[in-house]
């Protein structure tokens, strides 16, 4: 099915596509090189689903479109983790006239079928041409879904799957959608998992070989000077290319300048910083080629080191008596030598420290880089800062879903941190390991390793003994409580006996925002947070964090391991 937003319909990506291919408007097209990552059910093993689609137009000589065949031959791919699906990579040749007349009926029947090979596809909306250019200083993500694009940049014409129902599975297993990424790369290095909002959407991809084109620096106030190589089969005409120069949000040097030699400078105040340039087809209104932010080296530093010519040496006494002998090797400190002209804008210390002090106050302000340092006298306080700021965050961030993982939980802690949510029946988790259990009094190493064979025929009746008082007090200090539970929707459970992993690691995780799975790590126990140093900060990857905290909640899902939960 076919749906139009922001006024770009089906039938402008038609009259786009139709113009931008002619001959020596972008390049000399003359095959579409096509690639299907499909899935099969096996509720219909005959029916490939899209899991992402590609098609590049490319200049071959003297070849005929060639039939679909598997990339991975005749066994498909399978996930260990997954049933009841298996994938394939699909490769195949098609005639230009053919993808348009494919474009046009799919505007039409919502059919995108080239080649006789009909692919189920989700709720499809056409976008607007963007144009990628190739990665410069800066990685551009699309280029993980893009044939070799390495030089001008290209043009991508895409249908996106807006809904996405079809791949639910993988969107709800994130594991899964790696594995599966995996999997596709030993055939086509796609990248799907690292682009997962691209997942069920077809890509045209267009790119510029009409000319080739390379930017260098002349001088900080000389500018940049652009170098354009037509094709053979092309007639050179009229361009513009523009550069710029951003920092700290405002532009320091610009210029722009008509292309018409193989060489044409383009003066500029500044060129010290990240560059951007664009080459502009006036005649065709098109993009010939463009950069990324682009920096150039003005210096380099030369770190040499010399080997000490004696190295440290030590031994460990280990715990039952056993002794490892270590040796380090040793370097002298580095002597650094800067080739080249260092940077002569002083001036700019004094932004980029206003840029650090505000960047640090913006991070604490959303709470994703916190730092605790009570002083004397000041626990009691800092105490009830930090467990206001995880309450910030709840409230943030929790619309849909709140994990708690922290092996010291206890039911005081998620009085003061998960009943505080204010979003009715978000779906509220904790894990605990109970280390606050106590435990019984030291024992001598023969007795430790003893018990530890034991424990993997049964676990000592005292450490069951407990974990059962550890829950019941659980159960009976939430009673305690005289709440109403009105939109209240919480399980809490337990890590005992041998079911799943030992975890340290303290997280705050929400599974389920419009930014995608976040986690906060805490840097220390709920009962502790703010009471001595530690850092409550976002990690880097939500998803990963959240794909753990849900392996080893499902391995925990039998009733020993529940502690309580309401309704």
């Amino acid at each position: 099915m076919l749906a139009a937003e922001s006024g770009w319909t089906n039938s402008s990506s038609e009259s786009w596509l139709s113009r931008a291919i002619q001959a020596g408007v972008l390049g000399f097209y003359t095959l579409c090189e096509v690639t299907h990552v499909v899935g099969y059910s096996d509720d219909a093993p005959t029916v490939p689903v899209n899991i992402f689609s590609i098609v590049v137009f490319e200049d071959r000589l003297q070849e005929a479109p060639t039939a679909p065949y598997f990339l991975n031959g005749k066994n498909r791919i399978e996930l260990k983790s997954l049933r009841g699906w298996k994938f394939g990579v699909v490769r195949y040749t098609e005639a230009i006239s053919n993808v348009l007349q494919t474009v046009n009926r799919f505007g039409s029947s919502g059919e995108w079928n080239t080649a006789g090979m009909a692919l189920e596809v989700g709720e499809m909306v056409p976008v607007a041409p963007q144009f990628v250019p190739p990665h410069a200083t800066e990685n551009i993500q699309l280029n993980q879904l893009l044939k070799n694009n390495f030089w001008n940049g290209a043009y991508v014409l895409e249908w996106f799957d807006s809904i996405k129902d079809n791949l639910k599975f993988l969107f709800d297993e994130p594991s899964l959608m790696q594995e599966l990424s995996h999997a596709i790369q030993a055939y086509v290095p796609l990248r799907i998992a690292s682009l997962s909002d691209r997942l069920g959407n077809i890509v045209i991809q267009l790119p510029v070989t009409v000319l080739m084109c390379t930017f260098r620096k002349k001088g900080d106030l000389e500018g940049l000077a652009a170098e354009i190589f037509w094709h053979s089969k092309a007639a050179p005409r009229p361009l513009r290319a523009t550069s710029s120069m951003e920092f700290d949000g405002v532009l320091l040097g610009y210029g722009s300048a008509q292309v018409q030699s193989p060489t044409s400078p383009m003066p500029m105040h500044d060129t010290s910083s990240l560059n951007r340039v664009v080459v502009w087809d006036d005649h065709n209104q098109l993009i010939l080629a463009a950069t990324g932010p682009l920096s150039y080296i003005r210096a380099a530093s030369i770190n040499m080191q010399i080997a000490d010519s004696e190295p440290r040496v030590f031994t460990i006494i280990r715990a039952d008596g056993s002794t490892e002998f270590h040796r380090v090797s040793l370097t002298q400190p580095a002597q650094t030598r800067t080739v080249g002209t260092a940077d002569n804008y002083a001036y700019r210390e004094w932004i980029r420290r206003r840029i650090y002090a505000a960047e640090e106050l913006r991070l604490m302000q959303e709470r994703r880089f916190v730092q605790y340092q009570p002083e004397l006298g000041e626990k009691e306080e800092s105490h009830k800062k930090a467990l206001g700021d995880i309450r910030i965050l709840l409230n943030s961030y929790g619309q849909e879903a709140v994990w708690l993982w922290d092996p010291y939980l206890s039911a005081n802690d998620l009085l003061d941190t998960l009943f505080h949510c204010q979003h009715t029946y978000s779906d509220l988790r904790a894990l605990t390991s109970a280390k606050a259990t106590p435990r019984p009094r030291a024992k001598s190493l023969r007795q430790q390793i003893f018990e530890k064979l034991s424990s993997f025929i049964r676990r000592p009746s005292a450490d069951a003994d407990a974990v059962s008082r550890f829950i019941e007090d659980q159960g009976a200090a939430l009673g305690a409580s005289n709440g109403n539970h009105r939109g209240l929707r919480l399980e809490y459970r337990i890590k005992r006996g041998l079911a799943g992993w030992n975890f340290h690691d303290r997280f705050l995780i929400f599974p389920d925002t419009p930014q995608g799975p976040l986690a906060w790590s805490l840097g220390t126990s709920v009962n502790t947070l703010g009471t001595e140093h530690h850092i409550l900060q976002r990690a880097d990857n939500g998803r990963l964090v959240a794909d753990a905290f849900l392996r080893l909640w499902e391995k925990l899902d039998q009733p020993e391991h529940l502690v309580w939960k309401h309704p």
